[in-house]
């Protein structure tokens, strides 16, 4: 009997008898696309391969997501997610796009034993990350691409029932500079590396700080980061007073005031009017999109 403790939350459940925190047994996809919207290194123009995984690790009640985060999706083998990983090189991604995937690391190294594709492979994730499971994707994933939420674990447990997210991610990153440790690009596009992403939340600029504060300390101002203003009020939010309106841009222009001022030297920013729910993709729509 095989127990699941993929990702920090250490459940030690048996998936094939009883359900942990992400509610996922299997493999679970809802989407596979050619997504153009992420940083332009990783869409490009011919757009990322993105697989979508089912169920999540955290949950956010802002989630963008939400419908997926819950469990909507089909269940797949390993030998089918090596399938997709063929027809996203066929359908001529730059890279093989793994969103969401903490939960399922067992069964996309399987998938990756299967076949091998010659794209450069991203771990897109929410950046509550085991250690451990990360290791299992050594010479594997090309470019880790991370949120790092919070530095506030107040925020964590009432947004994302997380009480130890800042300190989990922040070893979870310095691990996943140790595996990709350069940044190297060709043509423009990523071909290895990191970019640490940051949504600016609602009334939370502090914790903005922190988190860009500790990446200039403890890393680089070199390092690749994206700060996010697309932020709308998805999933649950309308149930706190706090996140039921879009960021203003005065939050989003102190935000990108302090990294210049912390001396970022590559920083993607978002136009304001990238907070708009005509961004986030359609999960009513067949799962495989080419």
């Amino acid at each position: 009997m095989e127990r699941c403790n993929a990702c920090p939350r250490k459940c030690n459940v048996d998936r094939s008898k009883q359900l942990g925190y992400c509610k996922e047994r299997g493999l679970k996809v809802a989407r596979v696309s050619l997504h153009r919207w992420e940083e332009p290194p990783i869409s490009g123009d011919r757009g990322s391969g993105t697989i979508f995984f089912s169920g999540c690790n955290l949950k956010c009640v802002y989630c963008q997501n939400y419908d997926i985060s819950q469990g909507k999706g089909r269940e797949i083998s390993p030998s089918a997610l090596a399938d997709i990983f063929k027809r996203i090189e066929d359908a001529g991604a730059h890279n093989i796009n793994l969103v969401t995937p903490s939960h399922f690391v067992d069964g996309i190294v399987k998938a990756f034993e299967i076949y091998t594709p010659s794209l450069p492979v991203v771990y897109n994730c929410g950046g509550y990350e085991s250690v451990l499971s990360l290791e299992k994707l050594k010479g594997i994933v090309d470019i880790f691409l991370p949120d790092f939420k919070y530095s506030d674990n107040a925020l964590a447990l009432r947004y994302s029932n997380c009480k130890d997210y800042f300190e989990v991610c922040a070893n979870a990153i310095l691990k996943m500079r140790e595996l990709c440790p350069v940044d190297e690009f060709k043509d423009g596009i990523m071909r290895k590396g990191m970019i640490i992403r940051h949504l600016v939340l609602p009334k939370s600029i502090s914790n903005t700080k922190k988190v860009l504060d500790w990446i200039s300390s403890n890393l680089s101002c070199d390092t690749y980061i994206s700060l996010m203003s697309q932020y709308v009020p998805c999933g649950r939010a309308n149930e706190f007073a706090e996140l039921s309106e879009k960021i203003l841009p005065l939050e989003y222009k102190i935000a990108i005031s302090y990294a210049e001022k912390l001396g970022f030297a590559n920083a993607f920013v978002q136009d304001f009017s990238s907070a708009s729910e005509d961004f986030i993709p359609d999960f009513d729509v067949s799962p495989i999109e080419f």
